[in-house]
């Protein structure tokens, strides 16, 4: 790898977009170097900004340019959307209940706020300097 660079776009209130430049030099051709990248571009990640707010992140169609030189230019547009995790807790509680995968007498209230203080605590240990690949 000889060099990468990286600009941060935002697009909407959570969204975001990341067109990169990866820079490789090395033997082989076009169809070697996109051989090579191909299983990181098909992968899927959930990020987690410097705030904590997860995000679901995909790297996009790849371009792969011959530079001449055995250089290869490798681009794409990464696009990020926030997932917001209270709502997806809400809808994975009533899917537990719906199909009795969980057991109790909780009804919806007492899930709203389990979810609420779950939440809380979240919000109190997931900040983050640094942001972490699961």
């Amino acid at each position: 790898m000889e060099s990468v660079s990286v600009s941060h776009v935002g697009v909407s209130a959570g969204r975001y977009e990341y067109p990169f430049e990866i820079i490789v030099k090395g033997e082989g051709n076009i169809n070697k170097v996109k051989a090579t990248f191909k299983a990181f571009f098909k992968t899927r990640r959930t990020v987690f900004s410097g705030y904590g707010n997860p995000y679901q992140c995909h790297h996009g169609k790849m371009e792969i340019k011959e530079l001449g030189g055995g250089r290869f230019s490798i681009t794409s547009r990464g696009t990020c959307v926030q997932v917001y995790l209270k709502d997806e807790l809400e809808r994975f509680a009533e899917h537990l209940l719906q199909n009795r995968l969980i057991t109790g007498n909780k009804d919806e209230t007492e899930w709203t706020d389990i979810i609420a203080e779950y939440m809380k605590q979240y919000e109190k240990t997931s900040s983050r300097k640094n942001p972490v690949f699961v």
